[in-house]
């Protein structure tokens, strides 16, 4: 198939203050090897004119790429959904201003997509940098074993899958995959991204993996910048603690994080409750939910406890990236 006969690929690219990132991923997307794409900029309200200044220099260089500014800040969340809204492709891939792609990313996950008409989207193994985009030490070294995890023909497998996996491994970067646009046009998606709801990019996932299949290009074709990145460990705190000889357990932040995080899991019901899965197929998912629950109260107590001052959750991650 000739390059002009291929689907209109959109990269939706929100961004905020970071000129020199900007410029960086221009450069990767001009520079794709997959010529049928668009690239629509929305500028977030940028205080440096350096931002606005970049983008019109693109403009003026390739006709595939829009921009448009805002003139308040109105969120990532608005952001996002208004180069949504914008994209005119069949395909969308949301970027970023602060990570690297190769330039043939579009072209070989959109060889394997086009292959099969179930796939909804795509990605490419992928490493996590620091902000001198030198790999980072604090990640493990390949994610290709357990992206490929939800890439079955099962779907119902996959969905499993996907919740039964620890947050912290990496999961919530198939946001970043080439998307049916379509998916991403549901009021699901637009509301989860208007009320940037936590851990929103893992539900918008996993909403998509309930209504198709998943490919993934073995090679490292993405560099993500972890110091931007939102972290799914469950962070300590110095709040109220309640100290038992030599125990202490911070009883506050597990009632915060708890809070926060039990919308994350009801959410995953809601989605399951209303996919066109079978019933049964819907208990099965449902289960594995539950029981995702309960790893995530352990870890919650882990990270939260400590024994003659040693953390437990440190020897419970080192577990996590050993198996």
């Amino acid at each position: 198939m000739m390059q002009k006969d291929m689907p209109l690929v959109s990269v939706g690219l929100p961004i905020y203050n970071r000129p020199e990132g900007l410029r960086r991923t221009l450069e990767c997307f001009v520079n794709q090897t997959y010529a049928n794409i668009e690239i629509v900029i929305a500028d977030n309200c940028s205080p440096d004119p350096e931002v606005e200044k970049i983008a019109r220099e693109y403009v003026a260089k390739d006709v595939r790429i829009s921009y448009f500014r805002h003139e308040e800040n109105k969120g990532w969340g608005y952001n996002t959904n208004f180069v949504i809204e914008k994209a005119k492709g069949e395909y969308f891939l949301r970027a970023t201003d602060d990570d690297w792609w190769d330039v043939t990313f579009i072209d070989k996950i959109m060889n394997l997509m086009l292959n099969d008409s179930k796939v909804v989207l795509g990605y490419s193994n992928f490493i996590e940098v620091d902000h001198n985009f030198d790999k980072s030490k604090y990640h493990i070294d390949n994610h290709l074993p357990l992206l490929q995890e939800f890439t079955g023909s099962n779907k119902v497998k996959n969905v499993c899958k996907y919740v039964n996996q620890f947050e912290g491994f990496g999961k919530s970067d198939i946001y970043f995959s080439i998307f049916k646009t379509s998916l991403l046009r549901s009021p699901f998606v637009f509301n989860t991204l208007k009320n940037q709801v936590l851990a929103g990019d893992l539900l918008i996932v996993l909403d998509c993996l309930s209504r198709g299949t998943f490919v993934v290009v073995p090679e490292v074709l993405m560099k993500v910048s972890f110091g931007n990145e939102k972290h799914y460990e469950m962070a300590e705190s110095k709040s109220k603690k309640i100290d038992f000889l030599f125990a202490t357990f911070d009883y506050q932040n597990f009632i915060d994080v708890r809070k926060k995080w039990i919308h994350y899991f009801k959410m995953q019901f809601s989605i399951v409750s209303k996919s066109d899965f079978k019933f049964f197929e819907k208990l099965k998912i449902k289960s594995v939910i539950r029981r995702r629950i309960v790893y995530f109260y352990y870890d919650l107590i882990c990270v939260n406890s400590r024994i003659r001052y040693f953390n437990i959750f440190n020897k419970l991650k080192r577990k996590y990236y050993l198996e």
